[in-house]
């Protein structure tokens, strides 16, 4: 090999290592900071509210499941998906868990759970993950999926520090009515909107 074909052969592989190293000082993208979270089911409960016979009343199902991907630098990345089992529904007195389970009601016999998917994340202005953020989703109730926004709350976990984001306690707000989930049974009885409350403890897992 010639001295000249020497100098080109060093001239390439050198070529090559400076693009090697170029590409590693690239910036990471914005995906790279998503941390996943799973549910603590036993520290995590879905409340609801409603007015039956003229009375405001509670109740409440477990969160069968819940799937969060959250960036802290960038909020609107964020996803959630959550599942709850309507068909372990708890309304206090069993005559009214049973209307809440019936065919007219959740039916909950033919569709067990209720589930959230949601599309976007619309943060407050300040983009911090402590001051929360509008949740956009579709929700599904008896088969029937509807637009929904909730208001969510990003807590750490109580004695935690405020940027310690290993355990975080996830609230989800909002209000639905009923009937535009199918659910119009006993209509002179309870009435249509329902009051949502959704409590997870969820524990980072990468």
């Amino acid at each position: 090999m010639t001295s000249t074909s020497h100098l080109r052969h060093f001239a390439s592989m050198l070529s090559r290592r400076l693009i090697l190293m170029g590409l590693c000082t690239l910036p990471l993208p914005a995906h790279a900071m998503l941390r996943r979270y799973e549910l603590e089911p036993n520290a995590s409960r879905a409340g609801f509210t409603y007015w039956m016979n003229g009375a405001r009343r509670k109740g409440e199902m477990p969160v069968g499941r819940a799937d969060f991907q959250i960036d802290p630098s960038n909020l609107a990345a964020s996803s959630a998906d959550v599942t709850l089992r309507a068909d372990q529904v708890r309304a206090g007195f069993f005559l009214v868990t049973g209307i809440l389970k019936s065919a007219a009601m959740l039916d909950t016999d033919r569709f067990p759970t209720i589930r959230f998917v949601s599309t976007a994340v619309r943060p407050a202005k300040s983009g911090r993950l402590s001051d929360g953020a509008k949740l956009a989703g579709e929700l599904t109730i008896r088969d029937v999926t509807q637009a929904v926004t909730f208001d969510t709350l990003f807590v750490p976990r109580a004695g935690s520090a405020q940027d310690d984001l290993g355990g975080l306690t996830v609230r989800l707000t909002g209000q639905i009515s009923r009937s535009s989930f199918g659910a119009s049974g006993y209509k002179a009885l309870v009435g249509d909107e329902v009051g949502l409350n959704v409590v997870m403890a969820m524990r980072a897992i990468n």
